[in-house]
């Protein structure tokens, strides 16, 4: 009778295996979906839509090594030096913008005046400085380097990105503690009290305290082994109670044989060392990011300020026309109607100064947020030249370095494997927990004290659990989602390789088109500045117009705006080249910027 009940029970196991495959609970989890689906379509809409999945078949496929890797491996260009540095030699520091046709004229001694000559001389040719600021200089002058100093200092959204860096790795301590032995200490203090009989009237009451200490060890593929002893203490406090001790030292364990046996146990370690790996990828992306953001800003903020001088000294030399202009009507060589043109020339350039300092100063304010700097704080934005070499490479080279190198997109590749090695985890939640469990202790006779512990009493038991897959709905749906995330993984990383082609074709025709726009403003500088000299000469022959005069200033003061926004466009250009390609290295060895973003313990 025995033998034919266990071999109905095999039997019976046997089909249960079978029936529990992870292709059938798919199946099941498909059905019911898909066909409540159909209903609801049905009912909202009054047609039913195409809702199949795509095929799972990816997922089949087995589990590559590289998934199990704690720590992925990160692609890293090589170690050469960036394209962007400061020069081996110093600029003269020379103010931009066109020469004035008059000496400078008197205020009238009022050095605040902001738009006496004397006081737009100073300033514009101030502003220009090349080279990083001196020992000697106040410490709110700041240069590109010094600004990406200043913000990995003080950058409320470093500090940020710092502790969620630092938190990914107190994860990772946890994940890691739980493999390791962990010692455990417990003591208890119970009073119990109570009568047996109900014509007994007396209570009988005793004070017990125990004592638990021990040690655990997860398994690193399933299972828990617990040594600890047991020491309890009993003493009658009233009616026939009596002492007690009672100790034990007890050694148990627990194996998983089929769910949650194997890698699997390893889950939460590998998953919390990969992802602070990945999170030490974002880390690098998000300072390589805001490089290019500080570096953006510090130089929109240069080319406003240097449009600030070019429209003082705009106004000078339209202040100086319309004196000329004067001086030629009252010599009767000019008619009033050109002076008259020529002070609402200066009148319109006094405008534009207004407007453009308060544009300058609007940026310096938003800079000086994002370094995390007071906003009252005096700031004065210092330029340094900086020595440029643009890439070389074809528009079809491009995408290949991308894809080499770009850390999101390795880590998006890697997040693959991650969605796929879920999928294995979801199918071992799907079969039945058979577990192995033993126990064995050394305890003191009763009656004797508690550290007699010997031979004379002791214990084992060992056995097996089997819990039946009879409800595995949850883990059946788990398991359907893993799927589908797998495959969004997949078109995820696929999406975001495209991407990064596109990205980094388009910063390299960025810089191209940034370099001819350069190109042509520096050609229309030069015109511009031979056609002002013309007609500068002809209006003191009086055969010239002052609109003529004007327009060719105009010109000039356009071509200057467009030449110092397309310098600054090369440099952010290529910054952003860089970042879109994976090849900005910001480590101290890799020149000045990395140096630069290097905080100070």
């Amino acid at each position: 009778m025995a033998r034919r009940f266990s071999r109905l029970i095999l039997l019976l196991t046997i089909a249960a295996l079978a029936g529990c495959t992870p292709d059938a609970y798919k199946r099941s989890a498909d059905r019911q979906v898909y066909n409540m689906l159909e209903q609801r379509t049905k009912g909202v809409l009054d047609y039913d839509p195409e809702t199949t999945l795509a095929s799972d078949i990816a997922a089949e496929a087995p589990l590559p090594k590289s998934a199990l890797n704690r720590i992925p491996v990160t692609v890293l260009p090589p170690e050469e030096s960036l394209p962007i540095a400061t020069p081996t030699r110093q600029l003269p520091a020379t103010p931009l913008g066109p020469e004035l046709q008059l000496p400078p004229i008197d205020s009238g001694g009022n050095d605040e005046d902001l738009y006496g000559i004397q006081g737009a001389i100073a300033r514009g040719a101030d502003q220009y400085r090349y080279g990083p600021p001196t020992p000697l200089d106040p410490e709110q002058r700041l240069d590109l380097f010094a600004s990406l100093r200043y913000v990995t200092e003080h950058g409320r959204q470093y500090q940020s990105r710092v502790e969620d860096l630092y938190l990914a790795a107190l994860d990772v301590t946890l994940a890691r503690h739980l493999f390791e032995p962990r010692f455990f200490a417990t003591t208890g203090l119970e009073y119990r009290g109570g009568r047996t009989r109900v014509a007994d009237s007396e209570y009988r009451s005793a004070l017990a305290v125990t004592n638990s200490v021990g040690v655990r060890q997860q398994l690193p593929y399933g299972g828990e082994i617990v040594a600890q002893g047991l020491v309890d203490f009993v003493n009658a406090l009233r009616g026939e109670s009596a002492d007690g001790e009672n100790a034990a030292l007890v050694l148990s364990g627990s194996i998983p044989l089929l769910r949650g046996a194997g890698w699997v146990n390893l889950e939460p370690l590998i998953s919390s060392e990969r992802e602070l790996v990945y999170q030490v990828r974002t880390f690098e992306n998000f300072r390589r990011d805001l490089l290019v953001q500080v570096a953006q800003s510090y130089f929109n903020v240069l080319t406003s300020q240097r449009g600030l001088a070019n429209r003082r000294l705009n106004y000078l030399n339209l202040q100086q026309l319309t004196r000329r202009s004067q001086a030629l009507f009252e010599a009767g060589r000019i008619n009033f109607s050109q002076v008259q043109r020529a002070e609402q020339s200066r009148l319109r350039a006094e405008r534009l100064l207004v407007s453009a300092q308060d544009s300058y100063r609007t940026r310096l304010d938003q800079f000086k947020l994002l370094l995390g700097m007071p906003v009252d704080q005096p700031l004065e934005i210092v330029p340094v030249e900086i020595s440029v070499t643009l890439p070389t490479l074809a528009i079809e080279e491009v995408a290949d370095i991308a894809a080499r190198f770009r850390l999101d997109l390795q880590t998006a590749a890697d997040r693959v494997a991650d969605a796929q090695r879920l999928t294995k985890v979801a199918e071992n939640n799907l079969l039945p927990g058979l577990n192995l469990t033993a126990d064995a202790r050394l305890q003191n006779v009763a009656g004797t004290p508690a550290g007699r512990i010997g031979n004379d009493a002791t214990a084992y038991s060992a056995g097996v659990t089997l819990d039946w897959p009879l409800d595995r709905l949850d883990e059946r749906n788990y398991y359907r989602r893993t799927l589908i995330a797998f495959q969004r993984a997949q078109r995820d990383f696929e999406q975001l390789k495209d991407q990064v082609g596109i990205d980094a074709r388009d910063a390299l025709r960025s810089i191209r088109a940034a370099e001819l726009q350069l190109r042509i403003a520096e050609s229309r500088i030069r015109l511009a500045r031979r056609q002002l000299d013309y007609y500068n000469e002809l209006l003191k022959e009086g055969q010239a117009d002052t609109r003529d005069v004007v327009e060719a200033q105009s010109s000039l003061l356009e071509a200057q705006d467009d030449y110092d926004s397309a310098q600054a466009q090369v440099r952010i250009s290529l910054l952003r080249y860089l970042r879109d390609t994976g090849t900005l290295r910001l480590d101290p060895a890799s020149g000045v910027l990395g140096q630069a973003m290097v905080r100070e313990k």
